[in-house]
């Protein structure tokens, strides 16, 4: 692990996509550290001590125009966002590092059976390129950050909607075994990488797999959210075809509209990262599955 920390060194963070399951507990830290916090939503935000929030669409151009210095920017929104801010980012802004949140979906989607997701996965890697040599060219230190699924119950659009499926229904189906690997990486923690992050100045400008504490099978992963209920354990054996069907299906359920038939597939994929770059540099160390 690199030993050089900012210590006592505040700064003034800029927060967008603050509103997200990471921002519920990276905002309070950075304000517990003493740091002067800007956040942003798309959508008027009540006040909060500490906090100052700000309506702002970074798809909008100028949005940053009238932001003022800041010294950090944690970006918790879709990467493609930042291109439009970028001349305010190295010019009027004046910031020195960045830490943006990417996917490990760049890698597992690449070569998935959906051109939708493909797009998805070129999109991912083009946004990072530019925003790699972007960052080098203006002199900006930049930590981009790819979890895996990210979890927090109620908040997440994956254990939350196992979840709700099994007090629903009873039962959870599953395709080809759920003998795919996953390794699940809760909000809180990822939380807590930005601020390690922030306590090391001298991390290398590159990019971090930020996986969970715990590789297990996606049949155990539905096996421990029954344990959460307090139900029994019944998961039904379905057919790859018809399994694509059902969540054709579903989507005209409100709540699952976001499913998509080729998520069958990959259920009996391994999406496997390590995080060992991370826990060697900042001390990262995230929990096992907790849900």
């Amino acid at each position: 692990m690199l030993s050089d920390h900012q210590g006592a060194h505040l700064m003034r963070v800029l927060v967008t996509g603050a509103t997200s399951m990471i921002g519920d507990f990276l905002l309070p830290r950075l304000c517990q550290a003493g740091h002067e916090v800007i956040a942003t939503s798309r959508k008027e935000h009540p006040p909060q001590q500490g906090i100052q929030w700000l309506r702002l669409d970074l798809s909008q151009p100028g949005a940053l125009a009238k932001m003022g210095q800041v010294d950090v920017w944690i970006n918790l929104t879709s990467l493609s966002l930042l291109r439009p801010a970028a001349a305010h980012m190295a010019e009027s802004m004046g910031i020195s590092r960045l830490i943006a949140f990417s996917s490990t979906s760049k890698f597992t989607k690449a070569d998935a059976r959906s051109s939708m997701d493909r797009r998805f996965a070129r999109e991912l890697k083009k946004s990072e390129d530019w925003l790699e040599a972007f960052c080098a060219e203006h002199g900006i230190h930049v930590n981009i950050l790819r979890p895996t699924m990210i979890y927090c119950r109620g908040r997440d659009k994956n254990v939350t909607t196992i979840l709700r499926f099994i007090e629903r229904f009873g039962f959870f189906p599953l395709v080809g075994g759920g003998k795919g690997l996953r390794q699940p990486v809760h909000a809180e923690d990822l939380a807590m990488a930005c601020m390690q992050i922030l306590e090391h100045n001298q991390l290398p400008s590159r990019g971090y797999n930020l996986s969970g504490g715990e590789i297990l099978s996606y049949r155990e992963m539905v096996e421990r959210l029954f344990a959460v209920l307090n139900r029994p354990v019944r998961i039904v054996p379905v057919p790859l075809f018809a399994f694509r069907w059902a969540i054709a299906l579903a989507r005209l359920l409100p709540g699952y509209r976001f499913l998509t038939p080729d998520m069958a597939c990959r259920i009996m994929k391994d999406m496997v990262f390590s995080h060992q770059a991370a826990s060697r540099d900042f001390g990262y160390k995230p929990r096992p599955f907790q849900p």
